[in-house]
Parts: structure tokens; C-alpha cells; sequence
């Protein structure tokens, strides 16, 4: 048993967890986990199966590790690339294809195909039209705010494009493609029958799932759901995920993924029974709750997103973006409504005091209300950016998610601020390629 998946047995039987090795983290290296597969742990990661007539890549590379992954995979297997599946089209999954294409052409082997949903194509289309504001994005998700904006305008396109679902057989190792709405429009899961081994691309992920990206597009719970049981009535043996490391086992497998899906289909259920009722949004994010039971699975602690993104996203699937509170139809411009709010206040310094009493009660949130509006009103005047600093810097600290704590990193480094705490580093992934920085859209 190599690095991989002694860490997977130690996450499982809770030896460690993923506050500690985050599902993004180490170690980068390749393993083999069957008969002829073997599973390489990137950022993302990347499964190779041998076959008679060449290699099947799941998510063959990231956009910027695909030196580090085609030298990983030659170090375990000199077969030419036959297939490439792309479980989707974030841009840690959909590159590393043009390597070995040029690879095959100095050996004169065939050109390898890459295959994946019909919505991907579409989907690049849209990362064309807002690669600035990917970058973005992506920089304040990801580092915290740290760093150049940086997104790719081109992409490596599927030569093959299926609807619901694709069998395929190459060299003898038959492929189950099958289609499911779940962190993407164009999520694809494979199951290789033989060996038993199931890619979840990034439909199970050791954490909550990302089903509420606050800075991305829609996302699918109920779809989800409903595709982790289908994925879990095919017995699988191995669960090879997008992200993490393998689970082992039948039954863990089986496990893991029924409760994903319990845990999705909770929320949904939660949340669409309060919004037929009439409920408002700030009603249903401070109502909605992950079963705790659920939460405390070593597979579904919130280290990238939690449930309280996840029920706001099932919100604005099926309500829209209006949230039940009618000034916020057609609202006053924000920093119109933090002055007049200072000026009740009797000055920007009496929210300030307000907030320094907040953030040593603990309560973040308030806190956080309480410096913007003082910002709003008042940005150049320095103890009302300190304040904002402080605040912003212990609610990064108080997160588990990454998402929430690159959103709050970004704020205090704008403030002036810097937060270096161990906790952090661990918990925003500034991952140190040795080939880049990613920048991915997830």
C-alpha cells in the first residue's frame, strides 16, 4: 500500500481528516489501484487504464500540470493515449490531450479521441466570453485575493460528444459513460464493469459537495442526488474520484456514496419545502440545516463548500434572484444606504466601536455588516480600515471552507491585510504546483 491510499485508510477510519489533508492537497504522486489502472493524485486527478489497444485518461491533466501528469503516466505505462473521457469541463480536468497528440505524431501512432457531454462545447463558449471575470474570481476563491488574475481563453475540445449515455469497449476494457447534472451541466460518471472501478469526476469529492458555489453558476442538487444512487447500484468496488483519494470496498463505497446523496437530497427537501410556504431567503439560509449525522462523515466535512451556500443555491434555481425582501427589488445604492445608516448612527467611529465590541462577543457576521457599511461610507479613513482588517481577518479564521475563507482573505488583504495563520494555509488552496499556480473554475 503506497502514500495514496494508506492516507485514504487513515481519512476513512479517522486517523486523520480533511481539515487536515484538504481533498485539493498531497500527495502528488501516481499509484496503481487494479489490475492495469492506476489513479495519479493532482489537484486534480487523473486515471489511467491500460487496454489492448492503448490508455483510457480520465481527466487526463489540469491547465497548468500537464508536463507533471504526462511524465507521471510515462512512468508507469509507455501505451499510446487511444481515449481520452472528460468528466467535465472545468479547466482542471479538460487539458494534457495535446501532449501525447504530439507525442503519437513523432511515433506515428493514431491521433487519440477525446470524448464528453454535448453541453461542454457550450460551456467553453461562455469561458471565452468571461475569461477576465473567471480570473478574478478564481484568484479571490482560490489564493485569497493573491496574485494576477489568469484564466484560459482556449480549450481542447471533444472529438466525441453523447447526450444521456455512452457504452464504449477499447482494447477488450468496456466503459459505462453515463450523464448527470450535478456540479455542471456536462457531468460525466464512467464505470469500467470489469474491474469495478467507478469515476465520479467531481460528483463526490470528499467534502460537502460543491453544489453552492457562491462566485459560479448553477449548480444541481436534486440531479446529484439522484445520480450518486444510480452510481451506487452499480456495486462498484473502487470509487476513483476528481478530487481526494480512493475509497476501497464495496460497501465503503456504497456508504459514501448514499450519504452524499442523503445529504443533498436533505437540503433540497428543506429548502423547497420552505420556499412553497412563502418563505423568504434569510428565512431559509438561517433555517436549513445538513443533517449533523452527515456532516460528521470523514467524506462530508464543509473544507470547500457548506450547506448554507448549497440551500442559497436551490434558491435561486427554482425562486430566482429576488429574495423576499422588497427593498431589495429595486435597492438604494449600497453606499448611499451605508451613509445614511452612519449618519443614525452618529458617525462611521460609533460602528466601528460597535463592531470592536462585536468581534470580541464572536459575532463575525454582525461584525461583518457593521465595517462595511462604516467602509461604505467612509474607505480612506484608516482606523475604519484597521477595524475592517481585524474583522475580516477573524472570520477567515472561523471558516472551514475555502470558499468562504478566500472571499474574507480577499477582503482584509484589500483592508491592508495579510493572514498567515496555519489554519488558513490549510484551509485556502494556494496549492504550489511546481509547473504554476492553478487558476480553475470549479
Amino acid at each position: 500500500m503506497g502514500e495514496i491510499l494508506e492516507l485514504a485508510e487513515a481519512l476513512w477510519n479517522g486517523k486523520t481528516d480533511t481539515y487536515a489533508h484538504h481533498p485539493w492537497g498531497g500527495p502528488r504522486t501516481i499509484e496503481q489501484i487494479a489490475d492495469s489502472v492506476w489513479f495519479h493524485r493532482g489537484f486534480a486527478n487523473t486515471i489511467i487504464v491500460e487496454t489492448g489497444e492503448g490508455l483510457i485518461l480520465v481527466d487526463p491533466a489540469a491547465g497548468w500540470d500537464t508536463k507533471l501528469k504526462y511524465e507521471a503516466v510515462r512512468s508507469v505505462t509507455q501505451q499510446p493515449l487511444n481515449t481520452a473521457i472528460f468528466t467535465h469541463g472545468h479547466t482542471d480536468h479538460v487539458f494534457g490531450v495535446s501532449d501525447y497528440l504530439e507525442e503519437g505524431k513523432l511515433k506515428g501512432w493514431p491521433a487519440p479521441k477525446a470524448i464528453a457531454h454535448k453541453a461542454m462545447p457550450e460551456r467553453f463558449r461562455r469561458y471565452r466570453e468571461s475569461v477576465e471575470w473567471n480570473g478574478i474570481i478564481n484568484v479571490r476563491q482560490f489564493r485569497g485575493g493573491d496574485g494576477r488574475p489568469t484564466f484560459p481563453g482556449e480549450f481542447y475540445y471533444p472529438d466525441i460528444t453523447y447526450d444521456d449515455r455512452l457504452d464504449i469497449s477499447v482494447g477488450g476494457v468496456k466503459a459505462h459513460l453515463r450523464h448527470t447534472r450535478g456540479e455542471t451541466d456536462d457531468h460525466t460518471w464512467i464505470f469500467f464493469p470489469d474491474p469495478g472501478i467507478l469515476c465520479t469526476g467531481d460528483l463526490f469529492i470528499w467534502t460537502v459537495p460543491n453544489a453552492g458555489n457562491p462566485q459560479k453558476v448553477h449548480r444541481f442538487a436534486r440531479e446529484w442526488a439522484i445520480g450518486l444512487r444510480e452510481m451506487a447500484a452499480c456495486h462498484p468496488a473502487i470509487l476513483a474520484p476528481g478530487h481526494g483519494v480512493p475509497i476501497i470496498g464495496t460497501d465503503r463505497v456504497r456508504q459514501a456514496l448514499e450519504d452524499t446523496s442523503a445529504l443533498l437530497e436533505s437540503l433540497h427537501e428543506q429548502t423547497v419545502a420552505l420556499m412553497n410556504q412563502g418563505a423568504s431567503l434569510d428565512t431559509v439560509i438561517h433555517t436549513v440545516k445538513a443533517p449533523q449525522e452527515l456532516l460528521e462523515k470523514p467524506y462530508l466535512h464543509p473544507v470547500y463548500d457548506e450547506p448554507e451556500f448549497i440551500a442559497r443555491n436551490i434558491w435561486r434555481l427554482y425562486g430566482g434572484w429576488y429574495d423576499g425582501m422588497p427593498s431589495h427589488l429595486k435597492p438604494a445604492p449600497e453606499q448611499a444606504q451605508a451613509e445614511e445608516i452612519v449618519r443614525l448612527a452618529g458617525g462611521a467611529d460609533k460602528l466601528v466601536s460597535r463592531a470592536q465590541e462585536l468581534l470580541a462577543s464572536g459575532d463575525l457576521r454582525l461584525a461583518c455588516h457593521l465595517t462595511d457599511w462604516a467602509y461604505l461610507s467612509s474607505p480612506q479613513e484608516e482606523k475604519v480600515r484597521e477595524m475592517r482588517q481585524r474583522v475580516y481577518t477573524a472570520r477567515a479564521e472561523a471558516e472551514s471552507s475555502t470558499m468562504a475563507v478566500g472571499i474574507y482573505r480577499t477582503t482584509a488583504r484589500e483592508m491592508g491585510g495579510e493572514i498567515e495563520s496555519d489554519m488558513l494555509k490549510g484551509s485556502v488552496v494556494r496549492a504550489q504546483e511546481r509547473r504554476g499556480k492553478p487558476t480553475m473554475e470549479r
